[in-house]
């Protein structure tokens, strides 16, 4: 299925598993809750498309394009997107662990409510980028463009923001950080209360 033109085609519920798809074309599909394990995607084009509850663990998806797309609650696990494209993709609720985005090019993404542990953002481009309420526990950070990302509400364990640019710009309301986390002495960020302490002391 490599090149192949699937714009805009409904594939919903279909099964693709280990396909590979490089350099195909589904901009604009609809393939809700499809399969796509262990797929080859490189320089794939999703852009536009509708993602949603669909499975990609494993997937090999460097320079894939996913702009403007929409991945709610995807599995992304173990992913390798370096040097993707995801401007303005929706992946509210998604599963990236351990998934490898390094050079990514992801202004205005929303992460908010995913999955982002361990996973790797070095020289990611994440200008404006969403992770409210995200888990970032163990994610690198090295390096990339963060300026006006809001971290609100986070958990920052021991996420690393080494070399990172654009911190000062970014938000981080409402969230707090372990002794792990790398962050320069500018940004100040409340260490975080140990779980279940805070109810201890309501009872």
């Amino acid at each position: 299925m490599r090149g192949r033109n699937m714009s805009g085609w409904d594939v919903s519920s279909a099964n693709y598993p280990r396909v590979n798809l490089s350099g195909a074309l589904l901009r604009g599909t609809r393939a809700l809750e499809v399969d796509f394990s262990n797929i080859k995607a490189r320089q794939t084009d999703f852009r536009q498309a509708v993602l949603d509850g669909s499975k990609f663990p494993d997937a090999q998806m460097p320079d894939a394009r996913f702009d403007k797309a929409s991945l709610l609650n995807t599995d992304l696990s173990r992913t390798i997107m370096t040097g993707a494209k995801l401007h303005g993709a929706r992946l509210n609720g998604a599963t990236l662990r351990q998934a490898d985005l390094s050079q990514a090019r992801a202004r205005g993404a929303d992460f908010s409510g995913a999955n982002a542990s361990g996973v790797i953002f070095d020289g990611a481009d994440l200008t404006r980028a969403q992770f409210n309420n995200a888990v970032v526990s163990g994610a690198s950070f090295r390096q990339a463009d963060l300026d006006d990302a809001n971290f609100s509400h986070v958990r920052l364990m021991a996420v690393d923001f080494t070399q990172a640019e654009g911190l000062e710009t970014a938000i981080f309301d409402g969230a707090c950080k372990d002794t792990l986390t790398i962050l320069p002495e500018s940004v100040t960020v409340e260490s975080c209360t140990p779980e279940g302490s805070l109810l201890s002391k309501l009872q």
